[in-house]
Parts: structure tokens; sequence; C-alpha cells
């Protein structure tokens, strides 16, 4: 599973980063802003495969965590080309926050 995860995480990076190159009106902000999602995607959906979970939690986070990476990739695209005041990046942000602490809360009650 994880090594399929990270097969898939590393072609659609490649994928982007190409299109990055070869688009010129993709900005080099929503370039880099989009490869790191796709990066803390691949991260959290590792560290979800990893964890002790039981099967039905790690199957419903991870569709709610690639759903969410999809929704936070569209809002890298389509947000300003600015890093002051830029509402799309707080909004990234703050999912991935929330997806950390649905890791850690998860794992924090399956300890008990």
């Amino acid at each position: 599973m994880k090594k399929g995860l990270y097969v898939f995480g590393a072609v659609l990076l490649v994928a982007n980063i190409l299109i990055g190159l070869i688009a010129t009106s993709y900005e080099t902000f929503n370039w880099v802003l989009s490869s790191v999602v796709i990066i803390a995607t691949i991260v959290l959906l590792s560290w979800l495969s990893s964890s002790s979970l039981k099967d039905a939690f790690k199957i419903s986070l991870s569709f709610l965590f690639s759903f969410l990476g999809l929704v936070e990739y569209i809002l890298a695209i389509v947000a300003p080309s600015q890093f002051a005041d830029n509402w799309y990046l707080i909004v990234i942000i703050g999912l991935i926050v929330i997806e950390s602490l649905f890791v850690i809360a998860s794992n924090k009650a399956s300890e008990y």
C-alpha cells in the first residue's frame, strides 16, 4: 500500500512539475504551492496508513484526505500569485492542519 502511494504521489508530482515548466500561464507561486499540497497529502496518507487505526477508520480517512487534497490542489491552482493577504493559502494551511489533527485525534482515541 505504502509503495503504491509513494509511486502515485511521485507520478503526480512529476506531472505537476512538467506542466509547470511547459505552461507559461501556470505561475511559479501556484506551481510550488500545488507541489507542496501534493507532498503534504502524500505524507498525511502515508502517516495514516502507518498508524495503528482500525481498517474502517483508515479507509474513511483516506477517502476524506484524498478529497481534501484534491480541493487543496484546485485552490492552489486558482490562488492569486501573492503571499500576503492570500486567503486561498490560509484555507489550504487550515485544511492541512485539520487533517493532521484528525490523524492525531484518531490515534489518541484508538489507544483507549
